[in-house]
């Protein structure tokens, strides 16, 4: 009797696939473990390799971050997870988009786009991966400024950084408190303009302000300095320390890319932190 070894390897394959799933969708480690090692034996690597990754790409974002985390330790998946981030936003950036206005990376790993920022990534994988990576992409159009950044950063920033910025006029002459307060917001304003649309400077000064003497506010308010100048390493303080990062110091490495990266999502100076995050990881990797 012969034996039609093609359509016998087929069934195993496809079995292999079926059991694998069923494994995927129960978080059961051991199954999983004993299926690979089995059916390495009977179907081969290469071929257990290649139905694993097309497995990956058809289930859930949960079910591919569990097995990931489960099969590579949950530390290595999370250097894979910022690693990937990273690329994400140096594409995006790179083709013109604005963290926040078009695009959203939370620190959970979660992933808001438009539809442009959505086009752009898929046009940067191969077109079996495409299918899959859509799938895990909320489209959104990130139309509100401040929940965008909040939620990006996981944190309620404004909330944060108006407390910060009051306990920091308390300790400013009023002239200083006048400059400090103008370079922060040209920066916040110059970041994100549609800031301006919902009215955040004159909230943020008013309930910065709130808790100073009635004359200090107004010798604030009526500083004559229209080119107001503030060091922006305090600045940079303040806005990574509203998104609980520690606090950066003059001998410390101020241009470190993760915080420069988080800076550049809520705040602009004389140049894009962007454009310096992307500069410094060419050179890196040249």
């Amino acid at each position: 009797m012969k034996i039609n070894l093609f359509k016998r390897n087929k069934n195993q394959v496809t079995a292999t696939k079926r059991q694998l799933i069923e494994a995927l969708r129960r978080r059961d480690t051991a199954a999983i473990h004993n299926l690979t090692m089995r059916s390495q034996n009977i179907i081969g690597e290469e071929k257990l390799t290649e139905i694993v990754n097309e497995v990956l790409c058809e289930c859930d974002a949960e079910s591919y971050s569990w097995f990931f985390a489960s099969f590579v330790g949950q530390f290595r998946y999370q250097q894979m997870q910022q690693a990937a981030q990273n690329n994400v936003f140096h594409i995006l950036v790179n083709a013109g988009l604005e963290p926040g206005k078009d695009f959203s990376l939370g620190l959970d790993g979660e992933m808001i786009v438009s539809d442009r920022a959505k086009q752009i990534l898929l046009n940067h994988l191969p077109q079996e991966q495409r299918r899959f990576f859509e799938a895990q992409l909320q489209v959104s159009q990130v139309a509100d400024p401040i929940v965008a950044i909040e939620k990006q950063l996981g944190c309620p920033f404004y909330t944060n950084l108006t407390e910060i910025a009051a306990c920091q006029v308390q300790e400013l002459n009023n002239p200083q408190a006048a400059a400090y307060l103008g370079v922060l917001l040209a920066g916040l304003v110059k970041r994100h303009p549609a800031l301006q649309d919902v009215d955040f400077p004159t909230k943020f000064i008013v309930n910065t302000l709130q808790g100073l003497p009635q004359q200090r506010v107004t010798a604030i308010l009526n500083d004559p300095e229209t080119d107001p100048q503030f060091d922006e390493v305090i600045i940079f303080q303040d806005l990574l320390a509203a998104m609980a990062e520690p606090e950066m110091s003059e001998t410390e490495d101020c241009n470190s890319l993760e915080q420069l990266k988080k800076l550049d999502t809520v705040w602009c100076g004389e140049y894009r932190l962007a454009e310096i995050v992307a500069s410094l990881e060419e050179l890196s990797r040249e």
